[in-house]
């Protein structure tokens, strides 16, 4: 039986006092959705891109002077290194979630498992992604979109996939339309002849 421990990637931590500055920094150097928050291995939450542009960027907080305990998410969700996977992916996917935190036998972050790291990704279907942003200004007054969320979805057609993207989007965010929380967004056909 494939377990956890077998397919999961290391984690990269965040302490909750660091800056999000920093924290955005490590997510581009490691080229990671998320940082478990940590302290002295024991898991107080998450820090995700999304978690950034939503709660910094987009209400224009300063990510040199917020830290990350103001903008992560608490209710971490977190599977055993010893649990299966197919145990991991069935939480995914109960919490409408791409990624779990490891914890070990003595309750410490571990590492980080992902649909992705469990073939989630891998289908006969067509993946699409879906880019959530908002439209904010610059020093300049010029126009620039944020990121606010990507989704990968794996369906037959592009308004399937939309459909998919917007539920899961809606459901992140906990709003009854989209546009509540996002200007807009850009579908991305990641497979070839689309």
């Amino acid at each position: 039986m494939l377990v956890v421990r077998d397919v999961m990637k290391r984690a990269v931590c965040v302490g909750p006092d660091e800056f999000v500055a920093a924290a955005a920094r490590k997510l581009k150097q490691s080229n990671i959705g998320c940082l478990p928050v940590c302290d002295d291995g024991r898991l107080l939450g998450m820090l995700t891109d999304r978690d950034i542009a939503m709660r910094s960027v987009a209400n224009a907080r300063s990510a040199e002077r917020t830290t990350v305990r103001e903008v992560m998410s608490v209710d971490a969700l977190w599977c055993s290194q010893d649990d299966s996977v197919q145990t991991a992916a069935a939480l995914m996917h109960g919490a409408h979630v791409r990624r779990l935190v490891v914890l070990d036998r003595q309750r410490h972050v571990d590492g980080v498992i992902s649909l992705t790291d469990l073939g989630g990704g891998a289908s006969e279907r067509r993946p699409f992604e879906i880019v959530f942003y908002k439209e904010i200004l610059d020093h300049a007054g010029r126009p620039h979109r944020s990121e606010l969320m990507r989704v990968t979805v794996a369906q037959e057609s592009r308004e399937a996939a939309i459909e998919d993207a917007v539920w899961e989007f809606q459901a992140y965010t906990h709003v009854d339309d989209w546009r509540v929380a996002a200007d807009g967004f850009e579908v991305i056909a990641t497979h070839a002849g689309e």
